[in-house]
């Protein structure tokens, strides 16, 4: 399923447990997503839209696409300050040598790299 990313299944399920569409709502605790790296198009639309406080990340820059081939889609030029204004925190840098390493293993185990436009020809 293409919208089965983490970010996504794990903002879904803690929505669905505390029987709210706001993360951030009057009584919670402050929520915070913790990922390998910036979020995707797709649950980066997610993320703002959650209620979380926080997100932590290994890193935001161009690394994980360069090294895996995934299509992390159209990400806002300023995607950091995008966060920001809806009061969202971003802590950056949380083990990026480490994920680096992961996204290197990825790549040599030549694992499939699902892209719908290509069909099941892969990356």
């Amino acid at each position: 399923c293409s919208s089965a990313h983490a970010e996504v299944l794990a903002l879904s399920l803690a929505q669905h447990l505390l029987d709210t569409f706001d993360l951030g709502g009057p009584g919670l605790p402050a929520h915070q997503l913790v990922v390998n790296w910036r979020p995707c198009a797709m649950c980066y639309g997610a993320t703002i839209w959650s209620g979380i406080q926080r997100v932590v990340i290994a890193g935001g820059g161009p690394e994980l696409e360069d090294i895996t081939g995934f299509d992390e889609g159209p990400i806002h030029p300023d995607w950091r300050h995008e966060l920001q204004v809806r009061g969202i925190d971003l802590v950056e840098d949380v083990l990026k040598a480490e994920a680096i390493q992961v996204f290197h293993e990825f790549a040599a185990s030549n694992q499939l790299v699902y892209n719908g436009r290509l069909g099941s020809a892969g990356s």
